[in-house]
């Protein structure tokens, strides 16, 4: 007498309750996610065809609006929680030296980095760049907009 093998049952998995939490996921991470972190000021920045990436913390970044008016942002992160903090306090020439100062004794290997105002006046982002050459800061980054030539397609 031979035996006859069990039949399998056919398993069904369901997929969609599975697809529904990916997708709420998704939705939660796109709608609380910031992509680009709020701005204290808005500056257009002129154009150039430079291509450089600025780290996203350890930065010091001196912001001159249109109006002329000098904001400092130290950027750091925190090493334990990776968290980014930002703070930035508005000075004006007189004290910019003694803000530049702290800055560096704060971070001393921070990544200096100028944001103008395309329309700010030259006479004023000429005295920054002097007095990041008293504090003894000679390497400093100027930040500009990505040019983005149109280039003709070749007719053939």
């Amino acid at each position: 007498m031979s035996k006859k093998p069990k039949r399998r049952i056919g398993i069904a998995i369901d997929m969609t309750p599975m697809v529904d939490i990916g997708f709420l996921l998704l939705i939660f991470y796109m709608t609380t996610t910031q992509f680009k972190p709020p701005e204290r000021e808005h500056v257009t920045l002129p154009a150039s065809h430079s291509e450089i990436k600025v780290p996203d913390a350890g930065l010091i970044n001196i912001t001159i609006n249109s109006s002329d008016n000098i904001f400092i942002e130290y950027v750091t992160k925190n090493e334990q929680t990776g968290e980014i903090y930002r703070e930035s306090p508005e000075v004006t020439l007189n004290t910019l030296n003694s803000e530049l100062a702290k800055a560096r004794l704060k971070f001393p290997s921070a990544y200096i980095l100028i944001k103008a105002d395309k329309d700010s006046k030259y006479g004023t982002i000429r005295e920054v760049m002097n007095t990041l050459q008293d504090v003894k800061i000679d390497h400093f980054s100027l930040m500009t907009e990505m040019k983005s030539d149109q280039i003709a397609p070749s007719a053939l």
